[in-house]
C-alpha cells in the first residue's frame, strides 16, 4: 500500500514523523504485530521488526502462546511466562508501545506493573458494555489510566456476535486474504458488505456503541482513551466502515467534549504514549 499510493499515505516511525505526516496532508501508517508467537522462543527478532518500522506489538491473540495468557483460552502461565516477561523488558529497550488487547486480566496487570512506559489497548471495549473475557473492566481501565496508557475504543464484542455457515467461510477467506488475487479479494469484500445488510455480525446499535463510548471516558479520562478498529471482525449500525467515524465525532461534540479533548482521543493520547516509549528507549542506552 505504501509503494503503490506514496501520494496518499506514508510510514511514520515516531510520533513527530506522524505529525509532520499529518501537516503535509498525507495519511499516517504505522506498523504493528498483533501477536509475537512467530517470534519463536526468543525475543531477539523484536529488534530486527523495529529496524523494519515496527512501533507496537502484543504478546498474545486468540490462544495462550510462549509469552502470555490470552483472555479467550485457558490459562497456562497465571499471566505473563518467563520469555513474556523478558518480551516486556525487550519492547521497553526498543522503544516499542505495548499491546495488551486480548491479553488476560493477569497478563495485562503484570504489563502495565514490568513496564516502564504506559500501555495501549489497540482495539478493546468496556466489560460494563457487553460481558466478555475480551473486553476489560472498569477496575482495569482505571489501572491502565493511572499508569498513563489508554484504551482504543473497537467496535466489537458489543453484543452477541452473529456467524453463520457462510459468514465463518468468508472469514477463514479473510484470513487468508494475502494468499487471493485483487478480484477475488473483491468479490470477497463485496459478499461481505452484501451480507452485513440482512445478518451483521454484531447486532450492536450505534446509540450502544456510544453508550459505551462515553462511559470509558468519564471512568479513564480524556487523556487514556483513543480509538482502534478491527473492521476486518465486522463493522456496526452506524459505523460499517472508516466513513462512519465522523458521526462519532459529532456526538461526541454534542457530549460536551471540546476540540482539545478531540485532538486527544483521535490521535494525541496515542502519540503521547509513543512518544514516552521512545523517550525511555533513548535514556536506557
Amino acid at each position: 500500500m505504501l509503494q503503490r499510493f506514496p501520494d496518499r499515505i506514508k510510514l511514520a516511525r515516531t510520533a513527530d514523523e506522524a505529525r509532520a505526516i499529518d501537516a503535509s496532508g498525507k495519511l499516517v501508517a504505522f506498523k504493528s504485530i498483533e501477536n509475537s508467537y512467530p517470534l519463536g522462543e526468543s525475543v531477539a527478532m523484536l529488534a530486527e521488526f523495529q529496524r523494519q518500522g515496527v512501533r507496537l506489538a502484543g504478546p498474545v491473540h486468540t490462544g495462550v502462546n510462549q509469552f502470555a495468557d490470552s483472555a479467550t483460552d485457558q490459562p497456562r502461565w497465571r499471566g505473563l511466562s518467563p520469555l513474556g516477561q523478558q518480551w516486556v523488558a525487550e519492547m521497553n529497550r526498543l522503544g516499542m508501545v505495548i499491546d495488551g488487547s486480548h491479553a488476560s486480566d493477569e497478563a495485562l496487570e503484570q504489563m502495565i506493573a514490568l513496564s516502564k512506559t504506559p500501555l495501549i489497548l489497540s482495539h478493546s471495549v468496556a466489560r460494563a458494555a457487553y460481558d466478555h473475557p475480551r473486553n476489560i473492566d472498569d477496575a482495569h481501565i482505571r489501572q491502565l489510566a493511572k499508569a498513563g496508557g489508554a484504551v482504543c475504543f473497537s467496535t466489537i464484542f458489543l453484543s452477541e456476535m452473529h456467524m453463520d455457515g457462510e459468514r465463518e467461510a468468508l472469514f477463514d477467506q479473510i484470513e487468508a486474504i494475502g494468499t487471493l488475487s485483487p478480484q477475488e479479494q473483491l468479490r470477497l469484500g463485496r459478499r461481505w458488505h452484501e451480507l452485513n445488510q440482512t445478518t451483521p455480525v454484531w447486532s450492536t446499535s450505534f446509540d450502544q456503541y456510544m453508550a459505551a463510548l462515553l462511559h470509558t471516558i468519564e471512568v479513564a479520562g480524556v487523556d487514556h482513551v483513543c480509538f482502534g478498529a478491527d473492521f476486518d471482525g465486522g463493522g456496526i449500525d452506524g459505523i460499517p466502515d472508516i466513513t462512519g467515524l465522523p458521526r462519532v465525532t459529532q456526538r461526541l461534540k454534542a457530549a460536551g467534549y471540546s476540540d482539545a479533548d478531540l485532538a486527544k482521543i483521535w490521535s494525541g493520547n496515542v502519540l503521547r504514549i509513543l512518544g514516552q516509549a521512545e523517550a525511555y528507549a533513548r535514556s536506557a542506552r
